[in-house]
């Protein structure tokens, strides 16, 4: 299915696109709201400023896909491979990542208010002035990322305390 055939389904209702294959493809400021994107390939892909809120992407493959200025909150991003995804300033509240593979992902100024990142690799993921309040870290590996202006609030962390650096 191409880029063109995708979009005009969507537009017509269509929200099943499970193990949709689109490398590459450009998204940018596309609507896919609501859509079921499980085990759909957008490696590479442009969805800088799209719309994925509350789509589930269990699994997918969103390894080096610009996600820039995305809404994503509520996004299922379950086991998701998200490695280098640039995710710099993109709404996830609530979103699940649990389990999803963060490696070296740009998450800077990335709003993750209340989101699942249990068990997720956020291995050398740069994640400075990141919001997370609220979120769950419980058993996620956090080993050389880059945590510089963080905000933290009822913050789980991954070895299960709570860190309340920023709480009002």
């Amino acid at each position: 299915m191409d880029v063109d055939e995708f979009k005009r389904l969507y537009l017509q209702g269509v929200r099943n696109f499970s193990k949709v294959q689109l490398r590459k493809a450009n998204l940018h400021q596309t609507n896919l709201s609501g859509a079921n994107l499980i085990k759909a390939d957008l490696h590479h892909a442009n969805c800088s400023q799209a719309n994925l809120s509350n789509a589930n992407l269990y699994r997918a493959n969103l390894s080096k896909t610009d996600l820039h200025q995305a809404d994503l909150n509520g996004t299922i991003l379950s086991e998701a491979n998200l490695s280098r995804a640039n995710l710099n300033r993109t709404s996830l509240i609530k979103a699940d990542l649990s389990e999803a593979d963060l490696t070296g992902a740009i998450l800077n100024h990335a709003h993750l208010e209340g989101a699942n990142l249990k068990g997720a690799n956020l291995n050398h993921a740069h994640l400075s002035w990141a919001n997370l309040r609220q979120a769950d870290c419980y058993g996620a590996n956090l080993q050389g990322a880059d945590l510089s202006g963080t905000k933290f609030c009822h913050t789980r962390m991954p070895d299960g305390k709570l860190r309340n650096d920023d709480c009002p």
